[in-house]
């Protein structure tokens, strides 16, 4: 299990994580992805950081470009070697940096008058949202987590997320403590409501402009993800959720878990997990990097939420 003692650094060759780790067992299934709508609800549905998404990302006006981003930069992370890993630890915490200001939303004043998405709260709240949605996700669609599994996907991600501005004194210790910050955050009186800002947000996460493909169909790819969000959240961003559509989701989330079960692990990964397996068995050796994709100015993330946080 990782050692939460010392500052994570990136091995050269594994970069922060590597084979028998957590973080590569349940990122490498590219079904998880279907999650993301769930984790980007929950994070815009903290007022904070709603307003810095809305204030300070392109996410509006071009959506595919900042999913684009984050995926590539949660990737790097997670399966890059140790210099994409610590170029994307650069990039996130530079970018964020920047971003902060005062509060337009005026439901969101409840909890403050300003925000910087580089407050340590703000930060726990998105890890949080990535981890407790992606082990919901997995178990769902892939198959079971032990409490043991659990417990090291977690602390490997608080290992990380010192780097990237999460203290351990404020990371839950352990996953029973997630779990009682997760209930804490999501009570009726706790700070995670949806503000307008977050209801104006929601309607590119939960039915984005696709081309090519019917709305109709999106909402119905979209029911095993939305079904991961507690009702009330669902309520008060307005989405539709009736008998009808909690039973289509519970045969969606059927089918995706014979799929999973059948589809060899290699052919349902992730590239970037498959990349990684490959440097693993060339003896560490990765190929050299082109500054054109994870380099360039045009590829850097957009000032977030800070989606891209995988632990």
């Amino acid at each position: 299990m990782v050692s939460v003692k010392e500052l994570r650094r990136a091995d050269p060759a594994l970069g922060f994580y590597g084979p028998g780790t957590m973080m590569w067992r349940i990122n490498r299934e590219a079904v998880l992805l279907g999650a993301g709508p769930a984790a980007l609800l929950l994070q815009v549905a903290h007022p904070l950081v709603a307003e810095g998404v809305a204030q300070h990302s392109s996410f509006e006006a071009d959506p595919f470009r900042r999913l684009s981003g984050t995926i590539r930069t949660t990737m790097d992370l997670v399966f890059g070697d140790g210099r994409a890993a610590e170029r994307a630890v650069k990039r996130l915490n530079s970018v964020h940096a920047r971003v902060r200001g005062d509060v337009d939303d005026i439901e969101a004043r409840r909890v403050a008058w300003a925000y910087r998405a580089l407050d340590p709260e703000l930060l726990l709240w998105v890890q949080a949202t990535l981890i407790v949605t992606s082990v919901r996700a997995f178990q769902r669609w892939v198959g079971p987590l032990s409490a043991g599994e659990r417990e090291q996907f977690w602390q490997e991600a608080r290992a990380v997320g010192v780097r990237l501005g999460i203290p351990l004194s404020l990371s839950p210790a352990g996953w029973p403590a997630l779990e009682a910050y997760w209930a804490r955050m999501l009570a009726d009186d706790g700070p995670v409501y949806v503000t307008p800002t977050a209801r104006r947000l929601s309607r590119l996460i939960v039915r984005p402009p696709l081309p090519f493909v019917p709305g109709p169909l999106v909402d119905l790819a979209a029911l095993p993800g939305l079904a991961l969000l507690p009702p009330r959240l669902r309520a008060e961003f307005g989405i539709p959720w009736d008998a009808r559509r909690a039973a289509l989701a519970r045969l969606e989330t059927y089918a995706l878990s014979c799929w999973t079960r059948v589809v060899p692990t290699p052919l349902r990964s992730m590239p970037q997990a498959l990349a990684a397996d490959r440097r693993v068995r060339s003896g560490g050796r990765s190929a050299p990097r082109s500054t054109s994709a994870s380099e360039n100015r045009k590829d850097q993330p957009e000032p977030t939420s800070g989606a891209a946080l995988p632990g």
